[in-house]
């Protein structure tokens, strides 16, 4: 089935998720097929050497929808797990609409969101701000729960957690802060894999984050991979396919 990671905006936290859990299912034996929402180069550069095989962009503005179908079922039927990063915040899209947004994304594949959530200057906050994601649209997304990044103690989580569940919505894990977790960046995004040491050989604190992230094993067992009975037809010997198809 796979899962599509989410954010309320840019620098929630999206990536550094993505890699966690990528890393810790390749710790745990298993393969995962990255995604990423949009013509984004930087990120997939990094989920591609922690995933260890390339990550896919999923573009429906410049591909068009069937080719984003056929390319997710494709690509990751052919691995354990399949997880799908997106761009910006859930509904940013084209101008001020939701077209080729993660959520457009997440509609057309028929997946479940995890919303990464900043939250270190929050607590009862977070349950007004995940409910006008959750019930928002066009398009309705199908909200798994939240992971909360940068969470400052026992008692924070304790105060966040309590608001999730006011309104129904599980808590399904909280990245730690660390000094090995920082993801550096510049002014077009994040830095490629030359430019710092993640790498598929530096993978081990962010598998441990993964893995020491409480619930973190709900979020990856949302990442289940299409049916290879699904997988139709390779993309690339699909012809011209117009956006929009």
């Amino acid at each position: 089935m796979g899962c599509l990671i989410a954010a309320p905006c840019s620098g929630s936290g999206k990536t550094l998720l993505s890699l966690c859990l990528t890393a810790s299912a390749r710790q745990r034996g298993q393969s995962i097929q990255p995604f990423k929402v949009g013509p984004d180069y930087l990120d997939p550069q990094l989920l591609a050497a922690v995933a260890q095989r390339p990550c896919r962009n999923l573009d429906p503005l410049l591909c068009g929808a069937e080719w984003v179908r056929r390319c997710y079922r494709w690509h990751g039927s052919r691995a354990d797990r399949v997880l799908i990063e997106g761009v910006m915040g859930l509904f940013d899209g084209r101008g001020p609409g939701s077209e080729g947004s993660s959520a457009a994304v997440a509609a057309l594949l028929d997946l479940p969101v995890v919303l990464v959530v900043e939250a270190s200057r929050q607590a009862g906050s977070l349950a007004a701000l995940v409910r006008g994601f959750r019930d928002h649209g066009p398009p309705a997304v199908k909200l798994a729960g939240v992971v909360l990044n940068r969470v400052g103690s026992e008692r924070h989580r304790a105060l966040l957690a309590e608001a999730l569940a006011s309104i129904s919505v599980p808590l399904l894990g909280v990245l730690p802060q660390h000094p090995s977790l920082d993801l550096p960046s510049r002014h077009l995004g994040l830095l490629p894999p030359p430019g710092t040491r993640r790498s598929g050989g530096a993978a081990a604190p962010l598998g441990a984050a993964g893995r020491g992230s409480s619930g973190s094993g709900a979020a990856l067992a949302a990442a289940g991979a299409p049916s290879p009975s699904d997988a139709g037809h390779r993309p690339d010997q699909l012809g011209a396919l117009r956006p929009g198809g």
